[in-house]
């Protein structure tokens, strides 16, 4: 997994880069994916750095539901309509 987590490191370095981000120093991911041949559904998770102790990508994935749970709660208390 290494090398695919490597080569996603880049990529998303680079587009982040393009837009003005700054450096991708941790990254964790969580990818669902759809078997062509039966249809069904597959999650592939990983971190980058891959020495990543398992507690901090776990804490890294915490910290995004957190800000996403923040901003669900910010538009309900302003009355918007949430996709």
């Amino acid at each position: 997994m290494s090398g695919l987590a490597e080569d996603l490191h880049h990529a998303v370095a680079t587009v982040l880069s393009a837009h003005g981000f700054g450096l991708v120093s941790r990254m964790v991911f969580v990818v669902e994916l759809v078997e062509e041949g039966t249809g069904e559904l597959g999650v592939l998770r990983g971190s980058i750095p891959a020495s990543l102790p398992v507690w901090d990508e776990l804490g890294l994935h915490r910290y995004a539901v957190a800000d996403i749970e923040a901003v669900i709660t910010a538009a309900r208390t302003a009355g918007e309509e949430g996709e």
